[in-house]
C-alpha cells in the first residue's frame, strides 16, 4: 500500500511539473515568437530571399502572407489606388520585446520612413518591439504596413490590436506619408508627432480646436499648407483625439521621435550648408587656377614673340617668324577665351 501511495505522488508530482513546464515554456515562445510577413506575390525565390534579408528560417519564425485584399481592406479608405497598387509585394519583420522601444528600419520602401512607421504604432499603442520593412526591389511600402499590424496580433499570444486604434495608425501613415511628397518625409513625420502630442495632451473638446492645433503646429514649421492639407490632418486627428490616448503613458514615446526627428533634420541642414561651403571653395580655386593659367600662357606667348623678333636675321624670314609669332599668341587668346566660357 505504501508503495502504490508512494507510485501515485510520484505521478501527481510529475503531472504537475509537466503542467508547469509546459505553460512557461509556451509564455517564453509566444514573447520570443518572430513574424515575417510576406507580400502574396512575390515569387518563390523572392520569399526566400527577404527571409534571408531578416534572417530567420521557417522554422523559428511564423510566416503569414499580406493579399492585395487585406491592404484595401486596411488602407482603401484612406490611400489612392496608385499609392495601393496592383500586387502585394513588401515584406515586414516584427518581434516583440520587453524593453528597447521601437527600433524600427527600412529598406526598398520609398512612400515611408522609419519615423512614420514609429509614429503609427505609438498610435497602435505598441512600446516595444524590432519591426523592418523592406521588400526586394523599390516599392511603396502598403503591403508592409498592413503586415506589420497584423504581424503584432499574430505574436505575444495572438492580443488584438483594437480596430479604431489600427484604422487610425493605418491613416496615420497615409497623411504623413502624402504630406512628405511635399515637404519631406522627416518634416511630415515631426510635424504629425507634434500635432498629436498637442492634441493627446490638450485634449480638444471640438473640430476647431483641432483645427487650430494643427494651424499652429503648421505655422511653427513655417510650412504653407493647402486648406486640403489641413482638414486632412485635422480629420486624422478627429480619429486619435476620440482613442482617449494616455498622455502621461505616451509622453516618453513622443519626445523620443521629436528628439530623433530634431537630430535627424539638424544634420541634414548640416549636411547641406557644408556641401554648399565646400562648392564655393572648389569654385574659388577653380577661378583662382584658371586666372592664373591664363596670365600664365599670354606671358609665355609674349615671350615666344619677343624672342622671335630679337635674335631672326633682319629679312623677310624675320617677317615671316613674327608673323608666326603673333599667330600663335592669338591662337592662345582663343583658347583662353573658350576656356573662360567653359
Amino acid at each position: 500500500m505504501k508503495f502504490k501511495k508512494g507510485i501515485s505522488k510520484f505521478l501527481i508530482l510529475l503531472t504537475t511539473m509537466g503542467l508547469i513546464f509546459s505553460t512557461t515554456t509556451k509564455s517564453v515562445y509566444a514573447d520570443a515568437y518572430k513574424i515575417v510577413t510576406l507580400g502574396a506575390n512575390l515569387t518563390d525565390k523572392q520569399k526566400e530571399d527577404m527571409l534571408k534579408y531578416f534572417n530567420v528560417n521557417k522554422k523559428e519564425a511564423n510566416i503569414i502572407v499580406v493579399t492585395k485584399e487585406e491592404e484595401e481592406k486596411y488602407l482603401g479608405d484612406v490611400a489612392s489606388a496608385k499609392q495601393i497598387g496592383t500586387r502585394s509585394i513588401s515584406c515586414s519583420y516584427v518581434e516583440p520585446t520587453n524593453k528597447g522601444g521601437l527600433q524600427i528600419s527600412t529598406h526598398n520602401i520609398y512612400w515611408v520612413n522609419d519615423n512614420m512607421i514609429r509614429n503609427a504604432l505609438i498610435t497602435a499603442g505598441i512600446e516595444n518591439a524590432v519591426v523592418k520593412a523592406s521588400a526586394p526591389f523599390n516599392v511603396s511600402g502598403t503591403a508592409a504596413l498592413t503586415g506589420i499590424l497584423k504581424g503584432f496580433e499574430n505574436s505575444s499570444g495572438g492580443k488584438k490590436i483594437d480596430e479604431n486604434k489600427k484604422k487610425a495608425a493605418n491613416e496615420e501613415v497615409v497623411v504623413t506619408g502624402n504630406l512628405g511628397e511635399k515637404i519631406g518625409q522627416d518634416k511630415a513625420a515631426g510635424l504629425i508627432n507634434e500635432v498629436k502630442k498637442e492634441v493627446v495632451k490638450e485634449k480638444p473638446k471640438s473640430e476647431n480646436e483641432i483645427e487650430k492645433i494643427v494651424v499652429n503646429v503648421v505655422n511653427n514649421y513655417n510650412q504653407d499648407l493647402s486648406k486640403e492639407d489641413i482638414k486632412s490632418i485635422t480629420s486624422l486627428m478627429g480619429k486619435i483625439n476620440s482613442l482617449d490616448l494616455d498622455f502621461k503613458k505616451l509622453k516618453g514615446q513622443l519626445n523620443d521621435v521629436t528628439k530623433q526627428l530634431k537630430d535627424t533634420l539638424s544634420s541634414e541642414e548640416a549636411k547641406g550648408f557644408f556641401s554648399k561651403l565646400w562648392e564655393n571653395i572648389k569654385s574659388f580655386f577653380v577661378n583662382l587656377f584658371s586666372s592664373s593659367n591664363n596670365t600664365n600662357e599670354n606671358t609665355v606667348s609674349n615671350e615666344e614673340t619677343i624672342t622671335t623678333s630679337t635674335f631672326e636675321n633682319e629679312s623677310d624670314n624675320t617677317y615671316k617668324n613674327k608673323s608666326y609669332s603673333e599667330e600663335n599668341n592669338n591662337n592662345e587668346n582663343v583658347k583662353t577665351s573658350t576656356n573662360n566660357k567653359k
